[in-house]
């Protein structure tokens, strides 16, 4: 078995290596690309395309949309009592302020002092905990700090709170319960 294993690495290896040989190379050059005519769909130098490509993720906005998204889940997900769900849902906010940071640097020291290093921390804590009280508790935190976050980024006006109306696909265990 080990054998074959390390046989079939080594035709995995040439196969790979042989690629560009067989026309497979990126596109890399002005005018070198897939679009009509042989045109390509990007004008300029490869770093003028790139600020483009990168101007199209948007910034902290972007960021946001994504964060407004998983924050409502979260909420239904923390009614709902489904604290892995709401685990999930904080794990990606937190993943999506960090790449937002990336893009849009100015907005790490309050991302971080107000929801990162602090209240994230915490609430994922509480939803590993089980404990119903500390969760909402921590909730109430992550409201807070969504709001004070936006008074520090001069956005005063954005205040979150919680949604009226379930939009959400992900539905409790047993909706009778409700």
């Amino acid at each position: 078995m080990n054998e074959a294993r390390r046989g079939a690495g080594w035709w995995l290896a040439l196969i790979v290596l042989a690629l560009p040989a067989w026309g497979c190379q990126p596109d890399t050059g002005p005018g070198e690309g897939a679009g009509e005519g042989g045109a390509a769909w990007l004008e300029g130098t490869v770093d003028e395309r790139f600020q483009l490509v990168g101007n199209q993720m948007a910034g902290f906005s972007a960021t946001m949309a994504e964060v407004a998204y998983r924050y409502e889940e979260a909420y239904w997900a923390v009614q709902d009592r489904n604290w892995p769900y709401a685990h999930y849902q904080a794990e990606k906010m937190g993943d999506a302020i960090d790449r937002g940071v990336i893009r849009r640097p100015a907005r790490e020291a309050s991302a971080r002092s107000h929801f990162l290093d602090s209240t994230l921390p915490d609430f994922l804590s509480a939803l590993e905990e089980g404990d119903d009280d500390r969760v909402m508790e921590a909730w109430e935190r992550v409201v807070d700090s969504c709001n004070s976050c936006h008074v520090a980024e001069d956005v005063p006006f954005i205040r979150v709170g919680e949604p009226e109306t379930r939009r959400s696909f992900v539905q409790p265990e047993n909706p009778s319960e409700e």
